[in-house]
């Protein structure tokens, strides 16, 4: 829980934290949820005094939205984690009172992300999302559950920098798949199979 997030933060400040807290809470009537916390806030400090902070809940109200709030002004995604037909992300910015939005088209993730990865073995290059990207997110999922399990406790993380972040040459705009009309070996009546 709360994946999408924490890489979201780490690529936009091109930053790793070093101060990881966290609190969670059981909502009340919700018991069926056989999980300790099933929702979680969460801060990240780094470098340069920048603040990243999320809430991931299974008892709340769904959200897909971030919010970038710098000195002169802020930029909203929404949405910013959806994928599939129909999601096209747009963005809003008002920097120094001057307003502006955009809405890209729809894009299928999934096929950018097999086209890049197929270009890499192709290509023999490894690839931007490796291990290294990985390690760096369970490191930041650790921290949060030992501040959980400190109740709030701040956990301080060591110095670490990224030998690569995304770039734009990564960008790939594939218009979304049309489902097939039917399934070869598809039992008509059952349709799951």
């Amino acid at each position: 829980m709360g994946l999408y997030p924490i890489n979201a933060v780490r690529n936009i400040f091109g930053l790793e934290p070093t101060e990881v807290t966290a609190i969670g809470f059981k909502t009340p009537g919700h018991e069926f949820l056989k999980m300790e916390h099933d929702t979680i806030n969460v801060t990240l400090r780094f470098p340069g005094d920048r603040i990243g902070q999320f809430t991931v809940s299974y008892a709340a109200a769904g959200t897909d939205c971030y919010k970038v709030v710098g000195t002169k002004g802020d930029i909203e995604v929404n949405p910013a984690y959806t994928f599939g037909s129909g999601v096209k992300i747009a963005y809003k910015t008002k920097i120094d009172e001057k307003e502006d939005s955009k809405t890209f088209s729809e894009t299928d993730h999934f096929a950018g992300e097999t086209e890049y990865f197929s270009e890499c073995i192709i290509n023999n290059v490894d690839p931007e999302a490796d291990g290294e990207e990985g390690l760096f997110d369970v490191r930041v999922i650790i921290a949060i559950k030992q501040s959980l399990e400190g109740n709030g406790k701040t956990i301080k993380l060591e110095s670490r920098q990224r030998s690569k972040r995304p770039t734009l040459s990564q960008v790939k705009k594939l218009s979304i798949s049309k489902q097939p009309k039917d399934f070869v070996g598809r039992d008509s009546q059952h349709p799951a199979n």
